[in-house]
């Protein structure tokens, strides 16, 4: 019996044949490559990276530093007497004058023997004007003159030795400023000592700042350098002009770095307070320009130090000769030229020659 071929099936089985022949055609567009490919043939792969200009610049723009300010002036106000303490006339924070009594202690025993220091003064110079006389005459020989003269000048002595006990048993300050700290020895009763501190006195006039650097950077700055200092708990962050008053001439033996003055006029009156913390931006020295390069662009391979270099869409690697670094910055001395792209990102992925597109991102000579 003769089988028909419904018009139907037909159309099925032509659709069948193009969708087969569509599958193959895409198997063949997205099979591997084969080992018998040429070069040409295979789709050349560019790895993205990040790049900067080199520029030339400075290895450091700012030295930045911290401390503790102080007044420019500070003052420990000490006993050189001993007593009771009779009268306090002073609290922590005043403001006092140079010569202004801060406190005193009884003085009863220190006046009598001023003033029974003062007759024998009194009487040795009577004794020493007879003497002269009567030499003059004749009454009396040199040797007398000499003895009478010694005597003069031990009442002499002991006068003043006295005199100035007297006197220290009212305490000064010795500068004028702010009371900075008073001590618990100055209290009413109190017996004090010779030695004993009853005040520190800060003068706020002007304000000094100490900061320690390292060696790294201590040849960059000089003194009447520029300073930009920032007191963050007072005077809502202003920025003060200040200058490098002193460097030190050697490391301190404790920390190995470099003590650095600053100081500034005080522009801001009693709200700076000695011992609030400081930030200071030093401006260096400027030296002469040179090509500077982030570290972060270096690779050490075999104790060569290497860079890649962007030479029209391939990674060229070249090795570089160093100068001075500071933190994530370096000066080239050779091996590199100003305005070619120099590769930060993906190193540890390049060899050399592979295909590279990059993205500046920025300048070197700028780099932070």
């Amino acid at each position: 019996m003769k089988r028909r071929i419904h018009p139907g099936g037909t159309r099925y089985a032509v659709l069948l044949v193009f969708f087969n022949i569509f599958i193959l055609l895409i198997s063949a567009c997205s099979r591997p490559e084969q080992p018998g490919e040429t070069a040409s043939e295979q789709i050349e792969k560019s790895l993205a990276v990040e790049a900067v200009t080199v520029t030339l610049g400075q290895l450091v723009n700012t030295i930045s530093a911290s401390g503790t300010i102080a007044g420019i002036r500070e003052a420990l106000v000490v006993s050189e007497t001993q007593g009771i303490v009779e009268e306090v006339m002073f609290e922590l924070g005043q403001e006092v004058r140079k010569g202004q009594v801060l406190l005193k202690v009884d003085d009863e025993i220190a006046g009598l023997n001023m003033q029974q220091a003062e007759e024998q003064l009194g009487n040795a110079r009577i004794d020493y004007q007879t003497t002269e006389n009567l030499v003059e005459k004749g009454g009396a020989s040199r040797a007398e003159l000499l003895r009478a003269r010694s005597a003069l000048r031990g009442a002499e002595a002991r006068y003043k030795q006295t005199r100035k006990i007297f006197l220290d048993s009212a305490i000064t300050t010795p500068i004028s400023g702010f009371i900075a700290q008073k001590e618990k020895a100055a209290s009413l009763g109190n017996y004090l000592s010779p030695g004993m501190t009853i005040a520190r006195v800060a003068d706020l006039s002007g304000i000094r700042l100490e900061v320690a650097v390292g060696e790294g950077v201590i040849s960059l700055i000089q003194e009447g350098a520029a300073v930009q200092v920032t007191v963050p708990a007072a005077c809502d962050d202003k920025v003060f002009a200040a200058e490098v008053s002193a460097v030190a001439a050697g490391s301190s033996p404790d920390t190995g770095s470099y003590r650095v003055v600053i100081e500034w006029k005080n522009e801001c009156g009693p709200l700076l307070k000695s011992g609030m913390s400081a930030e200071a931006a030093i401006v260096p020295a400027q030296s002469t320009p040179a090509a500077i390069i982030p570290t972060a662009a270096l690779i050490n391979r075999e104790n060569r130090l290497l860079v890649f270099v962007d030479e029209d869409g391939k990674a060229s690697q070249r090795e570089v000769k160093i100068g001075r670094r500071l933190g994530n910055r370096a000066e080239v001395l050779s091996g590199i030229r100003t305005g070619e792209k120099i590769l930060v990102s993906g190193l540890n992925r390049l060899s050399n020659g592979d295909s590279v597109t990059s993205t500046v991102i920025g300048e070197s000579g700028s780099w932070r």
